[in-house]
């Protein structure tokens, strides 16, 4: 058993690749034997249409590099010769691929969708940011006019405030100067 790291991982997808690459093999196998049944019941139509299904899964095998492209290339002639021995040319020229799968939803179009919906509710997001700027501003000048009224009615007060000291102290200084012109006088 391996006890470096590196190795570990190594072995894990090694593993996953032998299953893969089975699969694969496996599936070859199978077609391969679907036109030798189509060949042994004498169904020509059938045997090009396993063919051909037989050839383009092998393709696939060899872009996977489960299988070299030459044994790729020598598997895919032994299948069509042994689908020609039954096949005519009317089976041959009657042979029309399966239409293309439309592919799955997944990927960029998901992916687009999703940016679409993150932008719009980043759009969002940032009108109501900036009606809570406005209103928050809003809030802040109406309190500062506040302030500011409230301080004027505050210098005012102390204004009144003064003025009546200063009048107080006007009168009192009278008064005394009023006393003490009557006691200067008796």
């Amino acid at each position: 058993m391996a006890n470096i790291k590196s190795q570990k991982k190594r072995n894990i997808t090694n593993e996953k690749a032998r299953m893969r690459n089975r699969a694969v093999r496996a599936e070859i196998k199978t077609a391969t034997r679907a036109v030798k049944d189509a060949v042994a019941a004498g169904d020509g139509a059938a045997a090009i249409a396993a063919a051909h299904k037989a050839c383009k899964l092998m393709d696939r095998a060899v872009t996977k590099g489960v299988l070299h492209k030459n044994q790729a290339a020598n598997r895919k002639s032994g299948v069509m010769k042994l689908a020609n021995t039954v096949a005519t040319a009317e089976d041959i020229a009657g042979y029309k691929a399966p239409a293309k799968k439309a592919p799955n939803k997944t990927g960029a179009p998901k992916k687009a969708a999703a940016k679409a919906e993150r932008k719009k509710a980043m759009e969002e997001a940032q009108n109501a940011k900036e009606a809570n700027r406005k209103k928050t501003q809003k809030e802040q000048e109406a309190a500062a006019k506040k302030r500011e009224a409230e301080e004027a009615a505050a210098a005012a007060a102390e204004a009144e405030a003064a003025a009546a000291a200063e009048a107080e102290a006007a009168e009192g200084e009278e008064a005394a100067e009023e006393a003490a012109e009557e006691a200067a006088e008796e």
